[in-house]
């Protein structure tokens, strides 16, 4: 299976975090306020800072947070995956104590949705085949992606989410919208990082309740 950038993706299963040493799944504050785009950046840019120097960014939760008020202006509203992204491009954000050092990415994709899904996309070029998304999360570290979750998956509910409870296809999609990081995937399912938990989800459900998947490139200094 080769990705866009010639790289030839693992066979499954494979997860990006098997690279890292033993770190703790941070909450960053997404079971107390909207910041989940925030908390995706964050597990992001620890990931991206670790394949570019093995070192371990120590990112709080009052900088997810204070980043987060700076985007919404201030009200716990949520974000926009897209326009955050073009903000985190542009203008980066400052992590811990050095408040003038501010981590960038070189650049992001537009959306692309998932082949069979119930969310089509705009563009009939960028379509995800389970393959194709497989490759991606590979090449590019990971992927974003936007989720309509059911009704029935909440944080306040510890066995909607997290080490089995994977998420499979749903009865609804009427519950929140939520962004999160995928980092791996096994043969028939996906892994991403959500609430301070690994969290398992098949390609089914990605099909049902995912509508929209974003790639972002890292700077070397991010």
């Amino acid at each position: 299976m080769s990705s866009p950038s010639g790289l030839i993706a693992p066979p499954p299963p494979y997860n990006f975090d098997d690279a890292l040493p033993p770190i703790t799944l941070e909450m960053y504050a997404n079971d107390s306020c909207n910041d989940c785009v925030m908390a995706a950046r964050a597990h992001h840019t620890l990931r991206f800072v670790w394949d570019s120097s093995r070192r371990l960014l120590n990112i709080s939760d009052s900088d997810v947070t204070n980043q987060y008020r700076k985007e919404t202006l201030g009200p716990d509203n949520g974000l926009d995956l897209e326009t955050s992204l073009d903000a985190w491009q542009h203008s980066g954000w400052p992590i811990g104590p050095d408040q003038k050092t501010m981590h960038k990415i070189a650049s992001h994709s537009v959306s692309y949705s998932i082949d069979g899904g119930t969310y089509p996309g705009d563009d009939p070029t960028k379509v995800l085949s389970k393959q194709q998304l497989q490759a991606r999360i590979f090449s590019s570290i990971g992927a974003q992606v936007n989720l309509y979750l059911p009704k029935a998956v909440s944080v306040k509910k510890s066995k909607s989410f997290g080490p089995g409870h994977p998420w499979q296809i749903p009865s609804d999609t009427d519950g929140d919208s939520h962004v999160m990081l995928l980092t791996g995937y096994c043969a028939d399912s996906f892994i991403g990082i959500t609430w301070a938990q690994r969290q398992e989800m098949t390609w089914e459900f990605l099909q049902s309740n995912c509508w929209g998947v974003f790639f972002v490139k890292k700077l070397e200094t991010t």
